[in-house]
C-alpha cells in the first residue's frame, strides 16, 4: 500500500486566524491526481486529507501504524511546511525503514533546505506524476535507477543529491483523472460560503501553467508556458463529475480559465451536444475578458467569476508585472453587472513600492466597482518568487516562521509603513466595502439553504471581530 498525505492543518495556522469551516476546503486535486498514475500502474493506494478530516498527527500514525504503507507521500505549501516535516519525523520514529518523500509547492520553491531538513528521504520538485510512479518502481519492484528519474532529489546519510535533469510533462492528456473515488466523503469538499449556489460542488483543472510574468505568483511547479488539457478530456471528465458523483455546479479553478477561447467555446460546444448543463465559477484575469466572451459564459452556465486585481495604482500594477490596466478592470467589471455574474476582485495590500497613498487609491477603486465581494489579503512574498528575491531591498521581511506566510500577516512591510497601518487599511476596506446597503443585501442573497444562513452567520460574526480588532 501507498499512502498520499495532505497533512493537518488548523484554519488559524493557514488563514492566521481561527474561522472553523467558513473558509471551505478544496480538494487537494495534486494527491488525487498521483493516486490515479499509480492506480493505473496496478498499485494499491491510500489518500488522506488529514486538514479536511482534522486528523492530527498522532491519529494519522496510529492509523498507520496498525497497517503500514510500503511508502509514504506527503504534499506541502510554505505555510503548512512546518506541520509536514514534524509529520514526517513522527513517522520515521514509529515507522522506520518506510521511504518518506516530499511533494508540492514549497519543495519545489526551496528544494535544498527542504531536503537538508532530514525529516525526507525524498523530494519532487515541479509535477510529481512521472516521478513519482518510476520512484514507486525503483522502490517497490526495484526497477530502474535513482539517478535516471527526472525532478527527484535524494537525501541518504547528510549527503544531499539534486535531479540530473527537471522538466515538465509534455502531454497532460496522458494523465488519468484525478481519483476522486478514493475519498470516502466528497461532502468534506466545498467553496467558501457565497462562493456556490447549487451542491454538489466540485473543483476541476482544465490546464497547468501561467503565462504571465506577476512577480509576487509562483509558477514553479506548473511552469511560465501554459499547457492545456484538450477540450475532448475536459469534457469526459465534467461527463465523470456529472454522471457518477451528480455534481450540480462545478468550480474551475485554472489561473486562467478564459486564457484559450477558443477551447473555452469548443468546450461548452461538445458539452451542449451531450446535453450537460450546470452552473459554474471560474478564475480569470481583466485582460482575457470582452462582452462578446462574458456573454458567452453567462449563456453556459457561468454566474460568479474570481479576478486578480492587487492594486488600485497604476505604477503599482506595473512594477509587480501583473500585466493589465485599470481600466480593463473597469470594463470587465460594468460587462459582468450588465451580464448579472457576480464578480469577486482580488487585491493585496503592502507591494513593495506601496505607500500609504496607493494602498488608500487601491480602496477607493475597490468601492467604485459593482464587484460583489473582495478578497483584501497581505502581500506576503513566497520562496521561489521575484517579490521574495527582492522583499529585503524594499522592506523588511521576516521568514522566521513559515507558518506566518499566510497572507493574512504582515511578515513583510515595505519601507514607509508599519505592520500596524496595513493591518488598519485592511481592516478599512473589508469595512468600507461591506458595510454598505446594497453589498449588504447582495449578501443576504446568497442564502439559499439552511446551512448556508448559519455558515452566512458565522462569516458575519467573524468579519466583525476582525474589523473590531483592528478598526
Amino acid at each position: 500500500m501507498i499512502c498520499l498525505i495532505n497533512p493537518f492543518i488548523t484554519s488559524a495556522e493557514r488563514y492566521g486566524k481561527e474561522i472553523g469551516d467558513i473558509g471551505g476546503h478544496q480538494m487537494p486535486l495534486g494527491i488525487y491526481y498521483l493516486a490515479a498514475v499509480l492506480l493505473r500502474d496496478g498499485e494499491r493506494v491510500e489518500v488522506i486529507d488529514a486538514e479536511a478530516m482534522k486528523l492530527v498527527h498522532e491519529e494519522l500514525v496510529k492509523k498507520l501504524k496498525a497497517a503500514p504503507p510500503a511508502l509514504i507521500g506527503i504534499t506541502s505549501t510554505t505555510v503548512a511546511f512546518r506541520n509536514a516535516r514534524s509529520l514526517a519525523e513522527l513517522l520515521r520514529r514509529e515507522l522506520p525503514g518506510v521511504p518518506i518523500v516530499i511533494g508540492g509547492p514549497h519543495m519545489t520553491a526551496m528544494p535544498e533546505p527542504t531536503m537538508r531538513t532530514g525529516a525526507f528521504d525524498y523530494g519532487i520538485v515541479r509535477e510529481g506524476e512521472e516521478a513519482f510512479s518510476r520512484l514507486v518502481r525503483l522502490l517497490i519492484h526495484g526497477e530502474g535507477v535513482p539517478a535516471e528519474i527526472p525532478n527527484l532529489w535524494r537525501a541518504a546519510a547528510g549527503v544531499v543529491t539534486p535531479p540530473a535533469k527537471v522538466e515538465y510533462l509534455a502531454d497532460i492528456d496522458t494523465i488519468p483523472f484525478p481519483a476522486r473515488q478514493l475519498c470516502g466523503d466528497l461532502s468534506m469538499y466545498r467553496p467558501p460560503v457565497g462562493a456556490f449556489k447549487r451542491e454538489p460542488v466540485m473543483s476541476l483543472i482544465t490546464s497547468r501553467g501561467c503565462p504571465y510574468q506577476c512577480m509576487f505568483c509562483d509558477n514553479n511547479t506548473f511552469g511560465r508556458k501554459t499547457r492545456f488539457f484538450s477540450a475532448e478530456y475536459v469534457v469526459r471528465e465534467i461527463k465523470e463529475l456529472v454522471g457518477r458523483y451528480g455534481a450540480r455546479e462545478i468550480a474551475f479553478l485554472d489561473d486562467t480559465f478564459v486564457l484559450d477561447k477558443k477551447r473555452l467555446h469548443k468546450i461548452f460546444e461538445l458539452l451542449e451536444k451531450e446535453d450537460i448543463k450546470f452552473s459554474w465559477t471560474c478564475m480569470t484575469r481583466a485582460n482575457n475578458l470582452d462582452f462578446e466572451t462574458l456573454k458567452f459564459m453567462a449563456d453556459k452556465g457561468c454566474w460568479q467569476l474570481r479576478v486578480g486585481v492587487e492594486s488600485g495604482n497604476q505604477k503599482v500594477l506595473d512594477f509587480i508585472k501583473k500585466g493589465i490596466t485599470l481600466e480593463q478592470v473597469r470594463n470587465a467589471a460594468a460587462w459582468c453587472k450588465e451580464l448579472k455574474i457576480q464578480t469577486t476582485g482580488f487585491f493585496m495590500i503592502g507591494h513593495h513600492i506601496d505607500t500609504p497613498e496607493t494602498i488608500q487609491q487601491t480602496i477607493e477603486f475597490a468601492l467604485s466597482l459593482p464587484f460583489t465581494d473582495v478578497t483584501a489579503t497581505i502581500n506576503t512574498p513566497m520562496p521561489g518568487t521575484e517579490s521574495y528575491e527582492k522583499a529585503r531591498q524594499y522592506g523588511s521581511y521576516d521568514e522566521s516562521d513559515w507558518t506566518s506566510l499566510n497572507y493574512w500577516t504582515p511578515v513583510f512591510v515595505p519601507k514607509g509603513l508599519t505592520r500596524e497601518f496595513m493591518l488598519e487599511k485592511q481592516s478599512e476596506f473589508y469595512r468600507r466595502f461591506y458595510m454598505r446597503p446594497g453589498v449588504l443585501l447582495r449578501q443576504l442573497g446568497k442564502i439559499r439553504s439552511p446551512r448556508a444562513a448559519v455558515l452566512a452567520a458565522k462569516n458575519a460574526v467573524l468579519g466583525l471581530s476582525f474589523i473590531k480588532r483592528k478598526k
